[in-house]
């Protein structure tokens, strides 16, 4: 399979494995808000969002096996170093995770005003289900690498979608007998087990020269791999610690309802993020080969395609949720929506732009090994947006404890990723940016600002009192995709016309 076929099948799979998150993501939050109630979910949504810190670890560990194993593909004893290596240290840590977790469960009553005394007792066993959960994601990190390390999207995205739908499977089922936070985590927990399960056994399949031996790898092994997994962790990790860390803020300063809001409104907005980043990761093997080829004309292509997809599906998808957030969350929760919800939603959405526009740089430059600069600038955007959070929350501007974060968000992700990432690689590639921006930039924003002023004229001419919000959205939608097809996409559209008609014609011959 060449590299362009392979990175768009990887890329779809990444992202069929996101779109089935999202949905179950989207079916599960209004049954668990209305099993537990406004309380119990926010309870629920600051334990679960807000200590995941050992995903830090996760995150890195499956970042620096998918590197190592396209870099060692070729070489079967570095190859089972590598991931034994990380899984003998994933497993420690898991291990240390139930033990905090436990631990933590004790005083967790009693460090966010949060949670009340009524919800103390389901707190503290949710708290140890958050901890079990964590665990076996850990665990299944080691296998996930590898396989995205040899390129097999496919079947590491096959596990995680039959995980999701089992999640939501136990979830309603759990909460059709017992209306607690302890049965929508436990589900999450059983869920995690099997898919950790899954993944081991896939690996091991798919793989036919994977061997995992905890107690056979050599020092210098170890050495390298901390090595890049300490920058992976201060890189990958700062955005985990970030969004962990304000949850808590959020949970600390403001009532339970208020981590509702905030936890809802940033529900769809983390659903596009992660579909984005997803998306872009696959860019990570083919560069780190590129690269290691010395091929770095081809590394400047592979860039600018991916920006420049990027920026379409960024672009398209975001003007439709920023124009229909209020429908669209009437509909999602059945009706209830807090006040000041849509406003936060729609904040978060324009942080989200940032990553959309400029988030491939961060899989190309990890790629050709640029690491310190993007361990250095993750950690100082992480911190400046926790800073910026606690100063927001002092009351200083008359703004909602759910605004807070958002704001922090969009001004300390366009900085990071928005301004200083881009102009960051373009200096390492040797791409000037007027280049970049013609080739990657310049048909999607002409094509978003005629979308825009479509939609507005669309608006104006059709009566939206007399017509569903539902066929508003349809035909926003293929109006956006006409804008955007007409524009940016013409050389795509027609690949894809002349590629239908040779299969129909082959169809017809046969």
């Amino acid at each position: 399979m060449s590299l362009r076929k392979r990175i768009i099948v990887n890329a779809g799979s990444n992202g069929a494995g996101m779109v089935v998150a999202a949905a179950v993501g989207l079916v599960l939050i209004p049954i668990i808000w209305r099993d537990i109630g406004v309380a119990g979910f926010g309870v629920w949504a600051l334990l679960s969002t807000g200590l995941r810190y050992p995903m830090i670890l996760e995150r890195a560990f499956s970042l620096s096996i998918n590197r190592f194993v396209a870099f060692y593909r070729d070489d079967e004893n570095q190859l089972n170093r590598f991931v034994s290596a990380s899984f003998a240290i994933l497993l420690a840590l898991a291990v240390l995770t139930v033990a905090a977790a436990v631990l933590l469960s004790f005083v967790i009553a009693d460090i966010f005003t949060a949670i009340t005394d009524e919800l103390a007792g389901d707190a503290q066993i949710t708290c140890i289900l958050v901890g079990v959960t964590l665990a076996f994601k850990m665990l299944e990190g080691a296998f996930s690498g590898a396989l995205r390390g040899y390129q097999y999207h496919t079947r590491s995205n096959a596990v995680v979608i039959a995980a999701n739908l089992l999640r939501a499977v136990l979830t309603v089922g759990l909460l059709a007998f017992w209306k607690s936070m302890i049965a929508v985590q436990l589900a999450f927990a059983i869920a995690a087990a099997v898919s950790a399960l899954l993944m081991f056994f896939v690996a091991r399949k798919t793989i036919a020269t994977l061997r995992i031996d905890i107690l056979k790898f050599k020092t210098e092994t170890m050495r390298e791999l901390l090595r890049y997994t300490g920058h992976a962790t201060a890189r990958s990790g700062s955005t985990i610690f970030m969004y962990s860390t304000i949850a808590l803020l959020v949970g600390k300063a403001g009532t339970a309802e208020d981590m509702a809001v905030y936890d809802v409104a940033s529900r769809i907005p983390g659903f596009v993020r992660g579909f984005l980043a997803g998306a872009q990761n696959v860019f990570l093997p083919a560069v780190t080969s590129l690269h290691a080829n010395g091929q770095i004309e081809k590394i400047k292509a592979v860039v600018k395609k991916g920006a420049h997809i990027s920026t379409v599906v960024t672009c398209a998808s975001l003007i439709l949720l920023f124009v229909f957030t209020e429908e669209i969350l009437v509909f999602w929760l059945k009706g209830i929506v807090r006040p000041g919800t849509v406003a936060v939603m729609r904040v978060l959405i324009i942080s989200v732009i940032a990553r959309g526009f400029f988030g491939i740089w961060l899989p190309s430059l990890v790629g050709m090994g640029h690491l310190r600069g993007l361990t250095i600038a993750a950690i100082l955007a992480a911190v400046s947006a926790i800073v910026l959070v606690l100063i927001l929350l002092q009351g200083f501007v008359a703004i909602p404890i759910p605004m807070a974060p958002a704001i922090a968000l969009v001004a300390v992700l366009w900085a990071h990723i928005g301004l200083w990432l881009p102009f960051y690689g373009l200096r390492k590639l040797g791409i000037r940016p007027h280049e970049y921006l013609k080739d990657s930039l310049y048909q999607p924003l002409i094509a978003s600002m005629v979308a825009i002023a479509a939609l507005w004229a669309l608006g104006s001419i059709l009566p939206k009192e007399s017509i569903h919000w539902l066929v508003m959205l349809m035909v926003s939608a293929a109006v956006v995709a006409v804008s955007f097809t007409a524009i940016s996409l013409r050389k795509e559209a027609a690949d894809l016309v002349v590629a239908v008609r040779r299969r129909f014609g082959a169809h017809r011959e046969r």
